[in-house]
């Protein structure tokens, strides 16, 4: 046997299988701790989700501010794991440095390191799918309610300009400068920029639509709980902009229908 052949035989012998090198790794102190302080943050993340996120978003007051905020706490859920290995990470790195102690010496790049390459891209495509089909589901289930709710649906014609919003009922057949809805009934906004863009922003119905000039934008929810709402352009118009706010109502029906014929309209 050559001495070539012997040597290639010795590699192959202590070449560590990954099995080994995955062991190798976990028994790693830095990597330990890193992993220790990553589920530390993650538990965090899990409890801001689950009980402080929700108090502190505005009121929920439609279906839609109802499932945007399913959709925070779920998303917050999903996220954590990721969120709490990079805060993991970089909280034990920036501790280490700050004593002082040297850094460990550099592992093989991303990029040749065949296990983080497929490992990363099978999380990244999962994460990725996942967030299509629910969205793909969500838009569909939209969909069918705004469908269901259309023929009941009170329809109401927005439009932004600098720096008011306008609303029109062209059912009931009058306009108003407030906006008014009524409680359970599904409401369909309808809307429009009269000059530069502007954004719809019924802050606490879960609804947020831009106001284009030249077209008509749509957007369906139904209000659920009686109460005040805040109005706001989410989208930067101009000087005033940070004044182009006001409120709205959700009234009860026969408020709402007292409101509309005081306003000179008629009950639709």
């Amino acid at each position: 046997m050559s001495s070539h052949e012997s040597e290639h035989e010795e590699t192959e012998v202590l070449s560590p299988t990954p099995g080994q090198k995955v062991s190798k790794f976990l028994e790693r102190s830095d990597v330990r701790k890193s992993f220790g302080l990553g589920v530390f943050f993650t538990l965090v993340f899990v409890i801001l989700g689950g009980y402080a996120y929700p108090k502190w978003m505005p009121t929920i007051m439609s279906t839609d501010m109802k499932a945007n905020e399913h959709l925070m706490i779920a998303f917050t859920y999903i996220s954590a794991p990721i969120c709490g290995l990079v805060l993991g990470i970089a909280t034990y790195t920036f501790l280490q440095r700050h004593k002082g102690d040297a850094p460990p010496e550099d592992g093989p790049a991303i990029k040749t390191n065949g296990p983080v390459v497929v490992v990363w891209s099978i999380v990244t495509s999962l994460f990725a799918l996942l967030a299509i089909i629910w969205g793909i589901t969500e838009l569909n289930v939209g969909a069918e309610a705004a469908a269901t709710d259309a023929k009941q649906a009170i329809v109401v014609e927005v439009t932004g300009s600098q720096w008011v919003w306008s609303f029109n009922y062209p059912a009931q057949g009058f306009s108003s400068t407030e906006l008014n809805l009524p409680l359970d009934r599904p409401v369909e906004f309808k809307v429009i920029s009269a000059d530069v863009n502007h954004s719809f922003w019924p802050v606490q119905l879960g609804v947020k639509v831009d106001a284009n000039r030249l077209e008509t934008t749509s957007a369906e929810t139904t209000p659920t709980k009686l109460g005040v709402f805040d109005i706001k352009c989410a989208e930067l118009c101009g000087l005033y902009h940070a004044y182009m706010e006001s409120t709205g109502h959700v009234m009860t029906t026969s408020d709402f229908d007292n409101w509309v014929t005081a306003q000179g309209g008629h009950s639709a």
